[in-house]
């Protein structure tokens, strides 16, 4: 009998330990899940944030052209800009862990302004701008400009202490009364707002563009789990067996949701392509010059297959270097077919790609024969001195592209200008400035 009951102990007590260990087995994936998941929208607020601070910079310069062009195609095209960016800033303020202070005035503040400068579209075809419609724009782009300039603060204060948008969020319930706080500090920004003109405008527009299929990926089939994580470990170089699928996304681009060693993904679900990356690692001031920095660029999509492909602009920042390529078909610069890719400097590794432009607009085109170029260079203000040219596919405003010569210019103080004229009649249909130093081109 004691023999029996000691089995009988052992066996209990075996039972025990292995259910222990399944458990703590259990609490260990649950715990690593949750922690990636964690970092995963922690990399997706920053992803937000930096979108946030792009949306004001480019409502205040469609301000600023809609303001001083003579155009009524290049007002309208400025006040559809100022919409669309309005419109997504609301969507990435929305997206932000602030939930105890929700900023409801900068909130309404976008939305009003979207509102407003779709209705001026309508005065742009009725007789243009009025002499008070300037100068709403004008503080409409001042306070644009203001409330930027403390969100580039506060993120200067995020880069210098180390801490995310979510470990702040998160910590800020266990500090002391009185603790500088993230959000105190974007009230402040929202305090800085200043007093606006009233805007009197005829209601809102809600016409805009449906999304459209993804052109590079037609007739591709849907790809499992398991090719999904082929193909993230073929374009990371990261082995297979450490990721872990996060989920699904849906939309106009459903994708895969991936992790491995603090790099996310999305994996296409449609012909297993990789749309976007980010790396939770940050960048590091190194010795690679531009040029050896874009040489690797080039290196790593050529690698991954994805054609002809050329530089347009880079920028560079604390530790690394972002640049845009786009495809080129029959010595056409095609810019909706964009990829970006971000490199750190202290080895070349890549730690951001952005895909979608690509997937979404990528085909084989028919090009008709353009007018000369000499033809088209009428469309240039003779204020501008012609540096070069080349022919080019521009996207516009309403999901569509259009082929035009492309006019590299200077004005009178050396500052430099991009002119599109249409390839088929010469029609001036765009205008891009740029803003150049050693860190790189802003587009404006």
């Amino acid at each position: 009998m004691k023999t029996n009951h000691r089995r009988t102990r052992v066996r209990l007590a075996s039972f025990a330990l292995a259910a222990l260990l399944v458990l703590g087995g259990f609490l260990w994936r649950s715990e690593r899940q949750r922690a990636v998941y964690r970092n995963y929208v922690e990399a997706e607020w920053e992803r937000a944030f930096a979108s946030l601070s792009a949306d004001l910079t480019e409502i205040d310069t469609a301000m600023k052209k809609l303001r001083v062009s003579s155009s009524p195609a290049l007002m309208g095209q400025a006040a559809a800009e100022i919409w669309s960016r309005a419109e997504d800033a609301r969507e990435n303020l929305g997206r932000l862990p602030f939930s105890d202070w929700l900023l409801e005035d900068t909130a309404a503040w976008l939305g009003k302004v979207g509102d407003y400068a779709l209705a001026l579209s309508r005065s742009v075809w009725r007789g243009g701008l009025s002499p008070e419609d300037r100068g709403n724009l004008a503080a409409l782009g001042n306070a644009a400009e203001s409330f930027n300039r403390r969100l580039i603060e506060l993120q200067a204060e995020l880069d210098r202490g180390g801490l995310t948008l979510g470990r702040l969020a998160s910590a800020e319930q266990a500090l002391p009364a009185g603790t500088a706080l993230l959000g105190d500090r974007m009230l402040e920004a929202e305090d800085e707002f200043p007093q606006l003109p009233t805007l009197i405008y005829d209601g809102p527009f809600s016409e805009s563009a449906a999304p459209g299929p993804a052109r590079a990926l037609e007739g591709l089939p849907t790809v499992s789990e398991g090719a999904a994580i082929a193909a993230a470990a073929d374009f990371t170089g990261l082995p297979p067996e450490a990721f872990t699928v996060l989920g699904k996304s849906e939309g106009s681009l459903p994708c895969w949701l991936l992790e491995a060693e603090g790099v996310f993904l999305r994996v296409t679900r449609q012909g297993g392509r990789v749309a976007d990356l980010t790396s939770a690692e940050g960048a590091w001031e190194g010795e690679l010059s531009v040029e050896e920095a874009l040489a690797a660029a080039r290196t790593f999509l050529s690698a991954r297959g994805f054609g002809e492909l050329k530089e347009s602009y880079w920028t560079r920042e604390e530790g690394s270097l972002l640049v845009c390529f786009h495809a080129v078909q029959d010595g056409v610069f095609c810019y909706p077919d964009l990829i970006k890719l971000r490199l750190e400097l202290s080895e070349g590794r890549i730690i951001g790609f952005e895909g979608v432009g690509w997937l979404m607009n990528h085909r084989e085109r028919a090009f008709s024969a353009p007018i000369p170029a000499e033809q088209a260079q009428g469309a240039v203000s003779s204020e501008l001195t012609v540096l070069s040219r080349g022919l080019a596919l521009i996207p516009t405003e309403g999901g569509q592209e259009r082929f035009c010569w492309e006019f590299k210019c200077e004005d009178a103080e050396g500052r430099h200008v991009i002119v599109y004229a249409d390839a088929a009649d010469g029609a001036e249909v765009k205008l891009l400035l740029l803003l150049e130093d050693e860190n790189g081109t802003l587009v404006l």
